[in-house]
This record gives C-alpha cells, sequence and structure tokens, in this order.
C-alpha cells in the first residue's frame, strides 16, 4: 500500500522552521490569533481552501511506490501595531526567506521527500485600524515518491 509522504512533510516543514525561528509564531495550520509575525504551515489564509494539492502517477510499469508531486499553501505575516508598510512588508519577505534557507539546508526535509522548494509567492499589503499588514502567500512544492 502507497502511504503519502505529505503528514510527514508538513511535520518536516513546521519542525525546521520552529527551530529556525524560535521568536515566530511558526503554525500547523490556520492560526488562531496572528499578532506580531507568523508563519502558517498547511495554510494559504482562507479557511476552506486547499492546504495541499497533490498529484500521484505511477512510474513506468511499478505498481508501488507512487510517485507524487505536491504544493503545500504556507503564508507568512507581519504586523507591527504601526503605519508603516515598508516595515512589515520587509519583514513578511525575511520569514519566508527563512523558510527558504531552511529548504536550502536539507531539501529533502530529512528525507521524506526527493525535492521541496519554494516556487511561487504572492504579496498583500493592508492598513487595518490595528497598523499596517504584509502577508506572503507562497508554495512549497515537493517532488516524492510514496513510502
Amino acid at each position: 500500500m502507497s502511504v503519502s509522504t505529505v503528514p510527514t512533510a508538513l511535520d518536516a516543514l513546521v519542525t525546521g522552521l520552529t527551530a529556525a525561528l524560535p521568536d515566530v509564531q511558526v503554525v500547523d495550520g490556520q492560526p488562531v490569533s496572528t499578532e506580531g509575525d507568523v508563519i502558517c504551515i498547511g495554510f494559504g489564509g482562507v479557511p476552506g481552501e486547499p492546504a495541499v494539492e497533490s498529484t500521484r502517477t505511477r512510474e513506468q510499469l511499478a505498481r508501488e511506490p507512487d510517485r507524487e508531486q505536491y504544493d503545500i499553501a504556507c503564508l507568512a505575516s507581519s504586523w507591527s501595531g504601526d503605519t508603516d508598510a515598508k516595515t512589515v512588508r520587509d519583514r513578511a519577505y525575511e520569514l519566508v526567506d527563512a523558510a527558504a534557507d531552511v529548504l536550502a539546508a536539507d531539501d529533502t526535509l530529512g528525507g521524506v521527500v526527493m525535492e521541496a522548494r519554494i516556487t511561487t509567492d504572492s504579496l498583500t499589503q493592508e492598513q487595518t485600524a490595528e497598523g499596517a499588514v504584509a502577508t506572503v502567500r507562497f508554495i512549497v512544492h515537493a517532488d516524492a515518491f510514496t513510502s
């Protein structure tokens, strides 16, 4: 039976980013609160949206394992309580860069996947009654064989 690597890859991302960013709230899935800086793994910013989109294919004539490729929706957000958009935008991208550094240090996520890397990102900025907020939604693409 082929077992997906998605759950283990999510765990590895959360663990790696928590270790790399001890002063940042790293969340597995949707956050409960978003004060300050936060990175969400397996959450794209809209409740109910897919956290991971996966495709499995059979390689050559082998019945198992399946090759799976998937995109993990993640976001990095910064809020400082003032109206300076540049400060929170720069900080949000620092958080994404930290995620890229974690993947550069071990793009196999501890041997869970063949390769994982950030492939796309998109920035939203807004001024709220509580101050400026910048959020970068980014995708971690993984290529693996099921176990």
